[in-house]
C-alpha cells in the first residue's frame, strides 16, 4: 500500500471540508417551498380594488412593524401589476389583504460512537510501515444535533363583502443566515415567489 503523509490528510480533509461547505450554501439558497389554496367559486379577475385589513398579524402592537411595511410595499406591487387598484381600508375595497408569520422548531441529527482513521507509513512499533498518525478504531461520541427554524409567510386574499378568505399563499422556508442579516430581501423573495402562482398573471 502506498504511504499517505500527514500533509496529504489534510489536504484530503480541506477538499471535503470544502464540497461540505458549497452544500450547505447551496442549501442556504434553495427557493421556499410554495402552497395555495382557492375557495370554490372565487372570482379574483372580476375584483378591482384591495386594501390592507387594519391590524394585519404581522402587527403587534399600536403601530406599524417594518415588516408590515416590507409586506404592503411588495405586496401592492404584485396586485398593482395583476390590474388592481390600492384604496383607503374604509373605501369599500373588492379586496382584503392580510398577513401572518410563523415559525417552527425542528431537531435534525443525532449522536453515535465516533470512528478514529489513520493513515498508513511513519515509523511505529513495528518499523517503517506501521500505523502512524491517529489509530484506528472507536473513539468516544459524536453529536450532531442541532435545532433548526422554519419560517412560514401566508399572504391571504379576502372578499371584504362576505368576509371570507378566497385565497391565500404560504412560502416556507428554513432561516438561514442570509435570512437573519437581510429580512427585507428574504420578504421580497416570499412574495415574488408566492405571486407566481396567484390565479391572475401580472400584466406583461
Amino acid at each position: 500500500m502506498r504511504a499517505m503523509s500527514f500533509g496529504r490528510v489534510l489536504k484530503t480533509g480541506g477538499i471535503l471540508a470544502a464540497a461540505a461547505a458549497s452544500l450547505l450554501l447551496a442549501a442556504c439558497a434553495t427557493a421556499p417551498v410554495i402552497h395555495t389554496r382557492i375557495a370554490a367559486g372565487a372570482n379574483l379577475a372580476g375584483a378591482h380594488t384591495f386594501a390592507f385589513v387594519r391590524h394585519p398579524s404581522t402587527d403587534h402592537g399600536p403601530y406599524k412593524s417594518l415588516t408590515t411595511q416590507r409586506l404592503e410595499r411588495d405586496v401592492t406591487q404584485q396586485m398593482q401589476a395583476r390590474g388592481y387598484t390600492l384604496v383607503a381600508a374604509d373605501a369599500d375595497p373588492d379586496l382584503l389583504v392580510n398577513f401572518r408569520i410563523r415559525t417552527r422548531d425542528r431537531v435534525e441529527g443525532g449522536m453515535g460512537p465516533a470512528f478514529m482513521g489513520g493513515y498508513w507509513g511513519g515509523w511505529g512499533p513495528y518499523g517503517w510501515g506501521g500505523w502512524g498518525g491517529w489509530p484506528y478504531g472507536w473513539g468516544g461520541y459524536y453529536s450532531d444535533v442541532r435545532t433548526v427554524t422554519t419560517a412560514a409567510l401566508t399572504i391571504s386574499v379576502i372578499n371584504r363583502a362576505s368576509r371570507s378568505v378566497i385565497w391565500s399563499g404560504t412560502a416556507s422556508s428554513d432561516i438561514s443566515q442570509h435570512t437573519l442579516y437581510h429580512p427585507g430581501k428574504s420578504i421580497d423573495e416570499a412574495v415574488s415567489q408566492i405571486f407566481v402562482h396567484y390565479p391572475v398573471p401580472a400584466a406583461h
